[in-house]
């Protein structure tokens, strides 16, 4: 064996993985376009003689043989996934399925040009290339890598995935965590329901004499999942605040309704247009009171929230009174953040759901909400409180399959050796955490139950934006933490 993995220096380890990340920036790769990327890494494995499968969801599944003597050890999995969410800054002409990633590189961060970076997972791609590309120069037993498709907009790749993939495996280790010295163990089950229902309109009467087109903006969001617990504002739910408050009032016709952006995105904003009996200088104080109010609850984690009413023309129609009703009522009925902490530890929420979207048109208005819980249990009690809510107020609701919570195995053998391995190269004990959100590792649990499970990563800051960027301190010693597990690992 040449130079170890682990007397490598942190330099050489760095400039081979970003070596294998560039190529990555240059092939675009956004959720549902993975075609390219994969048989990109098709080839990879082909070229160096190995058994690869490109599946019908163009999933990559490649074995790596054991180091001699190593033969008999357990099947350890190595797990990342192609896609990327590809988000652009303002004035950055950026087409995602066509244009590469442009790298920049300083002392201590790597970023994109204007766009988002795709650390989130190439860079756990490009880690898992570079110690096969090394593979001669650590120890290991049988090696089973599986790159996946679509993680970003519906793990539809972890969800085709054969079982087969799974059966004979003992421990899987997910690339796809987002801090260093944290080790996942655990994550979050969901489920998508969707409630529509058919709209009425009426001419708006005369006598409403103040048309409003009323907005909330300056929120911060954020994602519904791991931010849920730092009490940020739900724009939609304010909205729905506004309008009972103008009806305890006066007489109120709503003509449209507004708001957020997915499923899993806290709203940010939210727009209602109304007429009402209410003068304008009463409509616009009401909003002025109910900004002091959210303030003073929320200031700390939203101070930057505005309600404003502009007076604009009569709207040519209006929702008829029984919609109106039925939709305020289940806006109102709708639960939006943390539902549930963990009795165990009071700082880990473990049930929540998110009014994340409202959207209303000449002929439907309809609600996604995303209910997630550390247990399936919870979200099959949040299924049926949510649907009987919008059976009550005569809404259609359409729910997805859930997605499975993967649960907290204390007992983990993989978990314990993590955290030694860990521990001996960093001088410090990492982290095990359960997070409130979704990982692919869900599925491949529920596939294999017997299968262990981690999930680990570098450090990725504001993922999913333009202003990401990953810590380059942190790759060589997530590099090492890996071949360090494999080797222990090996020698079961």
């Amino acid at each position: 064996m040449s130079e170890t993995i682990f007397a490598q220096t942190h330099e050489k380890i760095l400039d081979g993985v970003l070596n294998e990340f560039s190529k990555l920036a240059k092939i675009p790769r956004p959720s549902k376009c993975e075609g390219r990327v994969s048989n990109f890494l098709k080839k990879f494995f082909e070229e160096r003689g190995f058994k690869v499968v490109q599946d019908n969801f163009k999933n990559i599944i490649a074995e790596i043989p054991a180091s001699s003597g190593k033969e008999n050890s357990p099947l350890a999995i190595l797990q990342a996934h192609m896609d990327m969410v590809c988000v652009a800054a303002e004035g950055c002409e950026f087409n995602p399925v066509r244009d590469p990633i442009k790298l920049i590189r300083d002392e201590k961060f790597l970023r994109a040009e204007g766009t988002s970076l795709g650390a989130d997972d190439g860079i756990g791609i490009a880690e898992i290339l570079y110690l096969v590309e090394n593979r001669q120069n650590f120890e290991h037993g049988r090696l089973r890598i599986i790159f996946t498709v679509d993680e970003e907009q519906g793990m539809s790749g972890a969800i085709g995935l054969d079982e087969k993939f799974f059966a004979d495996a003992s421990f899987l280790i997910n690339c796809d965590s987002e801090k260093f010295g944290e080790i996942v163990a655990g994550s979050a089950g969901s489920v998508h329901m969707t409630f529509w229902r058919e709209l009425h309109y009426v001419r708006p009467d005369t006598k409403l004499f103040t048309n409003a087109t009323i907005k909330i903006s300056g929120l911060r969001g954020g994602h519904s999942g791991e931010e849920i617990s730092n009490g940020r504002i739900n724009a939609i739910k304010v909205a729905g605040q506004i309008l009972l408050q103008i009806t305890r009032r006066g007489k109120l016709r709503l003509s449209s309704i507004n708001g957020g952006r997915a499923f899993n995105v806290i709203p940010d904003s939210a727009q209602i247009v109304v007429a009402t009996d209410l003068q304008a200088e009463e409509l616009q104080n009401l909003c002025a009171e109910t900004e002091r109010r959210l303030k003073n609850v929320y200031g700390a984690a939203d101070p930057n929230v505005k309600i404003t009413a502009q007076i604009v023309r009569r709207p040519d129609k209006v929702l008829h009174a029984k919609d109106y009703e039925c939709l305020i009522h289940l806006i109102t009925l709708i639960h939006s953040g943390v539902y549930q902490m963990n009795p165990a530890d009071l700082s880990q929420v473990i049930a929540s759901a998110n009014l994340g979207v409202v959207r209303m048109d000449d002929n439907i208005v309809e609600l996604k909400v995303l209910p997630r819980a550390n247990a399936d249990e919870l979200v099959e009690e949040f299924i049926t409180g949510f649907a009987q809510a919008g059976k009550l107020c005569a809404f259609e609701t359409k729910i997805s399959p859930p997605s499975p919570a993967w649960n907290f195995n204390p007992e983990s053998k993989l978990l314990k050796l993590a955290e030694k391995i860990f521990t001996e190269q960093n001088g410090h004990a990492p982290a095990v955490k359960t997070i409130h959100a979704g990982l692919e590792t869900s599925f491949f649990a529920k596939k294999n139950p017997a299968l262990e499970i981690i999930s680990i990563g570098t450090t990725n800051e504001n993922i999913h934006s333009p202003n990401e960027r990953l810590h380059l301190d942190t790759v060589a010693p997530h590099v090492k933490f890996i071949a360090g597990l494999l080797e222990k690992i090996g020698e079961i």
